[in-house]
C-alpha cells in the first residue's frame, strides 16, 4: 500500500508543478500584452481550484504515511526488544501471550497460525 500513495504523491507532486507552469505561462502572456487578465479568471480559479484539492491530497497521503512510519518503526523496535532480549521461558505466562499475541487459529489437528499484534503470522506444526 505504501507504494501506492508514494506514487499517488508524486503524480500529485507533478501536477501541481504542470499547474504552476500553466499560471507561470498565462503571467507571461498578460505580461507580454497577448492576452487580458480578465480573459484568463476563469482558468486561473480552474488552476486555483484544483491547486487547493491536490494540495488537500498531499497532506492527508504525507499524514497516512506518517502514522505508517509510526507503526513500522514501533514493530521494528518490538522485534528488536524481542530479539535482544533471552527469552527461554519455563512456564507459561499469560502476560506476556496477552501483550504478544492477538491471535491463534486452529488450522488443523497438527497445525496452528499465531497472529501476533502488529500483524505477523507464524504457522507451526503442533506436536501429539
Amino acid at each position: 500500500m505504501a507504494g501506492v500513495s508514494m506514487k499517488e504523491t508524486k503524480e500529485i507532486q507533478k501536477r501541481l508543478r504542470e499547474i504552476d507552469d500553466a499560471r507561470n505561462d498565462y503571467i507571461s502572456l498578460i505580461a507580454a500584452g497577448t492576452m487580458d487578465e480578465e480573459a484568463l479568471d476563469e482558468q486561473f480559479q480552474k488552476l486555483y481550484t484544483e491547486e487547493q484539492e491536490l494540495n488537500s491530497r498531499l497532506k492527508a497521503l504525507e499524514e497516512n504515511n506518517n502514522i505508517d512510519n509510526n507503526k513500522r518503526s514501533r514493530i521494528t523496535q518490538a522485534l528488536q526488544n524481542i530479539e535482544s532480549s533471552s527469552c527461554e521461558l519455563t512456564e507459561y505466562n499469560d502476560m506476556l501471550v496477552r501483550k504478544l499475541i492477538e491471535c491463534i487459529k486452529v488450522n488443523s489437528k497438527t497445525e496452528i497460525t499465531i497472529i501476533f499484534k502488529g500483524g505477523i503470522e507464524a504457522t507451526v506444526e503442533v506436536e501429539k
